[in-house]
């Protein structure tokens, strides 16, 4: 599941952080209500829209992340934040009128309240996964988990014998634009590059920053010819793309692609250094050219 993770997940995180905060504190005044004092019922609380009115439910209403939309824990949570509100306003309504708990009405509550606390952390321990996963900059998966992804494939392969290509990407002459434009104009190549490296490729294709400008990429059910022309393709698209910076400049980029593909006679670790000793030998041969490589 490769997608890109904004720097919004962090504010994401922030806000769950002060929900469960929020929600401790209202569990708190609706329990001194039930237990010591009547009169101090919110008859917002005894609302049925009451889930839209707390301040949990105020920033749940107003969420426009795909991080969080396409989550099937967010909409849990939005059940279980409502069902909990419903179960509150029984009890606080029976107390209002003098009636005593009904102890199924109590469990519901408190069942309730507990397992939404128990599906935000989920959500939030799911989202500090992924974003340890990637790098913030460029949103690709990081190098520590293209080791994991990659071993994975590995054993798809093993068991389809299916094609699989890996690809290393080298930003050519990247240095020259730190160095003439400084390291936030670096930064939104880097970016750029990824993003489009992200939109031309299949879903099921998936990016990695190896390190500095290099990228690698996994390419699932294409063999050497299929993959080269993919590339040629991207290599193009790279070069033909207008980078803009702030102050007007206009870059262009090119870039470097190296190519291996699996075989069952050698390590994921052999595959990395063929298919970077096939970039070598692109940017040997003059860079901004795909080369694979050929014992």
């Amino acid at each position: 599941m490769a997608r890109h993770i904004s720097y919004n997940i962090f504010r994401i995180l922030q806000d769950l952080d002060d929900g469960v905060l929020r929600h401790t504190i209202w569990m708190k005044n609706v329990h001194r209500a039930l237990v010591c004092d009547a009169g101090s019922i919110n008859q917002d609380d005894i609302d049925t829209q009451a889930h839209h009115r707390c301040e949990f439910g105020k920033w749940y209403d107003r969420v426009d992340q795909a991080e969080l939309l396409n989550e099937p824990s967010f909409a849990r949570i939005g059940e279980l934040h409502r069902n909990m509100h419903l179960a509150t306003g029984i009890l606080l309504r029976q107390r209002q009128t003098g009636g005593d708990a009904v102890i199924a009405d109590y469990d519901q509550f408190i069942n309730g309240a507990i397992d939404f606390k128990m599906e935000v952390r989920h959500l939030q321990f799911k989202l500090m996964k992924e974003v340890c996963a990637v790098d913030h900059l460029t949103g690709a998966w990081n190098r520590q988990t293209m080791y994991y992804k990659l071993d994975e494939e590995y054993e798809r392969f093993l068991r389809a014998r299916t094609p699989c290509c890996v690809t290393m990407i080298d930003i050519d002459h990247f240095k020259n634009v730190n160095d003439t434009h400084g390291h936030p104009a670096g930064d939104r190549v880097l970016q750029s590059v990824c993003t489009l490296l992200k939109s031309s490729l299949r879903r099921y294709d998936t990016v990695f920053r190896y390190g500095g400008e290099e990228f690698l990429i996994c390419l699932p059910d294409s063999d050497i010819k299929q993959t080269t022309k993919m590339l040629e393709r991207l290599r193009s698209a790279l070069e033909t793309m207008p980078f803009e910076l702030d102050d007007g400049t206009v870059l262009t980029i090119t870039a470097s692609f190296g190519v291996a593909k699996m075989d069952e006679e050698k390590s994921l670790d052999e595959l990395i250094e063929q298919a970077d000793r096939a970039l070598l030998c692109a940017k040997a041969e003059g860079r901004n050219r795909v080369c694979v490589w050929n014992a």
